[in-house]
């Protein structure tokens, strides 16, 4: 005998769903698709909300205006398309679909006419459109001459983003300031776009599409706010951990408030009234204890040769990094590029333990107030960060 033993056939082992009698099997019924049919336009209507804080169907400047354009006249010329194709393929499906009785049809290799009318209506359409995508793409290349405008220096760092304006007010004023973007209304603004690290992203959607920002390369790329208010942008390029946290905004100010920020800029604390001995307090802690000093500018635009030393010294190995520029903390409307709002209370929680707020901030990771606990809070005491907060809101 062989090793399996002899026995009757047994049947084979049959699921549930073959022992259920034809009726209570599933059926397909149409009615099934309403929530599909409901769902997918609310979905696409969500989507292209115009109001949405990162919409690009809510373009407020000529760039985007004409960028949006053009995704629109693509869009629908593609879906124009599709419909005419998939609906003649659709009715051929239908229409010559076998019956039971029909002979055979004819074999045959092709028609000539079709064949010929279904190479040369795509490639017109394609040349026209790319055509005018091309000439679109030059159009926005250059900035509009002009002589207002504003030229900024964009810097990408892991992960924040530090704006400097080599001209501020006509005058020859020089600011640096950090994840918020101050322009004027309907002014174009020119940007010079680098990294000091790894590839990041420039993108405000409602003002112009994304360019990205490459180590030794010199991008531009140029805009104009033509609405008052605040604009939302993002690092579009993967560049870290927190990449999804190095977010910005653009402030678009009327002429006169934004010149106002222009004049109050790099004033020391205590210029427009006097330092409370809180503040005085954490001054000191700010200068001295606290080391902050060390990779942070709070009295006006950065020194080139000091910012080359601190990525120097960070490149070294040292706990040191070019941090952002605290001249004009007090009058943004965020910290921690972009994550919260700026109040004392979201101030002590960035102090107390940034890295629970944006993981990976190199704040965290070099700063020695952040080295002695194992969970990476700070070493200071509650006073001392009251101080410190005190100090920092002075900052105008």
């Amino acid at each position: 005998m062989g090793p399996f033993p002899l026995g009757p056939a047994k049947s084979p082992v049959r699921g549930p769903s073959s022992d259920q009698p034809p009726s209570h099997r599933w059926r397909f019924h149409p009615q099934q698709l309403i929530p599909l049919g409901v769902l997918v336009p609310l979905l696409l209507l969500v989507g292209c909300d115009a109001d949405a804080l990162q919409s690009t169907f809510g373009p407020a400047g000529p760039v985007a205006e004409k960028q949006l354009l053009l995704f629109n006249v693509l869009l629908w010329a593609m879906v124009v398309t599709f419909v005419l194709v998939e609906g003649v393929l659709l009715y051929s499906v239908i229409r010559f679909r076998r019956r039971p009785g029909d002979a055979l049809p004819a074999q045959v290799h092709g028609h000539t006419g079709l064949e010929i009318a279904w190479t040369i209506i795509p490639t017109i359409l394609i040349l026209i459109l790319g055509i005018w995508s091309v000439i679109t793409l030059f159009e926005l290349e250059p900035p509009p001459a002009s002589a207002n405008t504003l030229e900024v220096t964009v810097t990408g760092h892991q992960w924040w983003w530090e704006f400097e304006y080599l001209d501020a007010d006509g005058a020859g004023k020089l600011i640096n300031t950090a994840n918020e973007l101050r322009v004027p209304v309907g002014r174009p603004v020119n940007l010079l776009l680098n990294s000091d690290d790894v590839i990041h992203s420039f993108w405000v959607p409602r003002l112009a599409g994304k360019v990205d920002v490459v180590p030794t390369r010199n991008n531009r790329m140029w805009f104009q706010g033509d609405e008052i208010g605040t604009f939302y942008g993002q690092c579009a390029e993967f560049c870290g951990i927190a990449h999804a946290l190095m977010k910005f905004r653009v402030q678009v100010l009327s002429e006169a408030d934004y010149m106002a920020w222009v004049d109050s800029y790099g004033q020391p604390p205590g210029t427009s009234e006097p330092m409370s001995p809180l503040a005085q307090q954490g001054q000191e802690i700010f200068q001295g204890t606290g080391g902050c000093l060390v990779c942070h500018t709070v009295n006006g635009t950065d020194d080139s040769a000091a910012t080359a030393g601190r990525m120097l010294g960070f490149l070294g190995g040292g706990p040191i990094f070019p941090g952002p520029n605290l001249s004009d903390l007090a009058t943004r409307t965020t910290i921690a590029a972009g994550l919260l709002d700026l109040n004392r209370e979201n101030l002590r929680t960035w102090l107390n333990n940034p890295n629970d707020v944006k993981p990976g901030t190199r704040m965290a990771e070099l700063a020695l107030v952040y080295q002695k606990h194992s969970d990476g809070s700070t070493s200071l005491s509650p006073q001392e960060v009251s101080a410190l907060i005190e100090y920092l809101l002075s900052l105008k």
